[in-house]
């Protein structure tokens, strides 16, 4: 009897990885696909956030106005709270606006994350789906979970951890949301802030969102440009 005849070369062989994270001679598994760029979430992203920027720079051209009104509310025996100027009514408008803001870059960075997963399942993404909304809005972990979210969003789609600007366009944020809150402190009456530091107050917090703003539109920017890329094969 003739000697069994010998497999082919590799007949047997395992086969080698075909994604990130398949190991060697298990088999083959497509991975998930990867969903379409939102390209026109992120430009809604981008404008809304401009106009966020744009109403914010006008409270501060109006807030001089607005602090010599509640200073003469409180010297006749009253409270800012007596008047509504026009930085009461422009920051009325701005409430929606900011809604519109949170709502659109949710949707986008929930889009973003998915791909980010898809594309990169070796990518860690250290908070779950679910703080993509409630990481900006729950007590506490706001100060730094969003900023978690949108640091590996960007490093599941770009390929980098490293943090580039997102460090200080997050400390722009939060320096934006701290002047918001001591300037609606003093439009109320309350807080041991004067009047007549408003104008400081909404200065602070105008910087701020303009700088964040810049930061901002360079990240959105950048995972955009990664996805478009990804999806096209180049």
């Amino acid at each position: 009897m003739g000697r069994p005849a010998v497999p082919a070369y590799g007949a047997y062989a395992p086969e080698p990885a075909a994604y990130p994270g398949q190991t060697a001679g298990e088999p083959w598994l497509a991975p998930a696909p990867v969903p379409a760029a939102p390209t026109g979430l992120a430009a809604w992203t981008i404008g809304l956030a401009c106009a966020w920027t744009a109403l914010q720079a006008l409270v501060l051209v109006l807030s001089p106005a607005a602090a010599e009104e509640y200073a003469r509310a409180l010297g006749a025996g009253g409270s800012s709270m007596d008047v509504f100027t026009a930085y009461d009514e422009i920051g009325l408008l701005l409430l929606p606006v900011q809604v519109a803001v949170f709502v659109v870059g949710c949707l986008w960075l929930q889009r973003s994350r998915a791909i980010a997963v898809a594309g990169s399942p070796h990518v860690r993404q250290v908070r779950g789906a679910v703080w993509v909304w409630l990481g900006w809005v729950v007590p506490v972990v706001s100060l730094w979970f969003p900023f978690q979210v949108v640091r590996d969003v960007r490093a599941g789609t770009v390929g980098t951890r490293r943090a580039g600007g997102l460090g200080l366009w997050w400390a722009c944020w939060l320096v934006s949301l701290w002047a918001a809150n001591q300037s609606g402190l003093v439009a109320m009456g309350m807080g041991s802030w004067d009047p007549a530091s408003l104008p400081f107050l909404e200065g602070v917090g105008t910087l701020a969102c303009a700088v964040g703003l810049v930061l901002w539109i360079g990240v959105v920017r950048e995972i955009s440009a990664a996805q478009v890329s990804a999806a096209t094969g180049g």
